[in-house]
């Protein structure tokens, strides 16, 4: 608001002091409301400063709170600045070792740069060895199909080659079992047939001298009939084998063992009763085989018959045969408990043709020796186990086709 103009200088004293009174009048007014105004906020203030006052006061409560809880952090941090420096003391100690472990790792990265630039090279010259393995490869595909050729061709020639070879083992076989066929007859017509021969020859002679009288003659015709007799023996032995040979080629038939065994009891019923033969038999894993049947009754027949003639005189005789299988084979066991032979001293001559080792029966020594060949004709192998005066066992192995 502007200022009055002051009258003072014109007009009376009195009319100023009232003009001055008014303008005090005016201005207390101003004044009053002002305070009027101050006193209200004056109010408000006190109001917000009690509120504040009851604020502080939780305040303080808080404030107090945290106090006691800032001393427990207190001494929890005086604890953990110990735990701290113990740290730091191991970090210094790391940060040492770690400061060694840099200088050697910058050592090794060094090293490293070194081998960085060799493998580059390396990895060059392998890049060049690569291609020229590459060519390499292509040329050995090309070298192992001539070679996956050659190898079959190889494989054919082997082939033939193993069929050559067991050709020629069998052919070898066939040439030393013949050789000892010559030589098993050579000495039946150096021996066997030369004996009989030279007594003929000798009674011929003497049934030729002059002068001799009735009673020589008759001894010399019945030398010479018994020296006749014994080589027709001999001649009809080898005749016999000579046509068992031929036999080879027969076709086999199936053949029971039961059967088979049953019919030679039958045969055989006389000697098995005079004699008081036991015959156990167990055919139960194998029964039948495909055999030259002539040839196995042939074979069973010889090893009972020579089971009963060989018995111990004072022993029952007893006879076990028995079927196997096993690896492929059939193995037929023939056992007996009698007079046995000594292999030891004789075991080289079991299978010889007119080989004996017990005088006390009759007999020509041909009985084993026809049941090998006829054995081995079918293809079969034979073996011996004997021991004097407790029995022999035959053992007979055929292959299973």
């Amino acid at each position: 608001m502007s200022k009055p103009v002051d009258h003072r200088k014109t007009a009376d004293p009195l009319t100023m002091a009232n003009i001055e009174l008014a303008f005090q009048n005016e201005d207390k007014k101003k004044r009053a409301a002002e305070l009027v105004l101050a006193n209200e906020e004056l109010i408000f203030q006190n109001k917000e400063k009690e509120e504040r006052a009851a604020e502080l006061i939780i305040a303080n409560r808080e404030l107090a709170f945290q106090n006691e809880e800032k001393e427990k952090r207190a001494a929890e941090l005086i604890i953990a600045n110990k735990e701290l420096v113990f740290q730091n003391e191991e970090k210094e100690k790391r940060a040492a070792e770690l400061i060694v472990a840099n200088k050697e790792l910058a050592f090794q990265n060094a090293e490293k740069e070194k081998r960085s630039s060799e493998l580059i090279a390396a990895y060059q010259k392998l890049v060049f060895q690569n291609e020229e393995k590459e060519k390499r490869a292509a040329e050995l595909i090309i070298a192992n199909k001539e070679l996956v050729y050659q190898n079959q061709e190889k494989e054919k020639r082997a082939a033939e080659l193993v069929l050559a070879e067991a050709e020629r083992t069998k052919m070898m076989a066939d040439i030393v079992q013949r050789n000892k066929d010559l030589e098993q007859f050579s000495y039946i017509i150096s021996h066997n047939l030369r004996a009989p021969v030279a007594n003929i020859s000798g009674v011929t002679e003497l049934l030729q001298m002059p002068g001799i009288d009735k009673y020589d003659e008759k001894n010399f015709m019945r030398d010479l009939s018994l020296s006749v007799k014994k080589l027709d023996s001999v001649i009809m032995d080898l005749n016999y084998i000579l046509q068992l040979k031929k036999k080879e080629n027969k076709e086999p038939e199936s053949v029971n063992f039961s059967e088979l065994l049953k019919d030679i009891k039958l045969n055989l019923s006389d000697l098995i009763k005079d004699n008081d033969v036991l015959i156990i038999s167990d055919f139960s894993i194998v029964d039948e085989i495909p055999a030259l049947k002539s040839y196995l009754y042939s074979i069973f027949l010889n090893l009972i018959t020579n089971s009963v003639k060989y018995r111990r005189p004072d022993v029952r005789p007893v006879v076990e045969i028995t079927s196997t299988r096993s690896a492929g084979k059939i193995q037929l066991n023939f056992k007996d408990n009698g007079l046995g032979i000594d292999l030891g001293s004789r075991g080289d001559q079991v299978f010889g043709l007119y080989k004996r080792f017990h005088n006390h029966v009759e007999g020509k020594g041909m009985g084993l020796f026809m049941v090998k060949t006829q054995v081995e004709s079918m293809g079969g192998k034979i073996s011996i186990f004997s021991e004097v005066n407790k029995g022999t066992e035959f053992r007979i192995e055929f292959e299973l086709n």
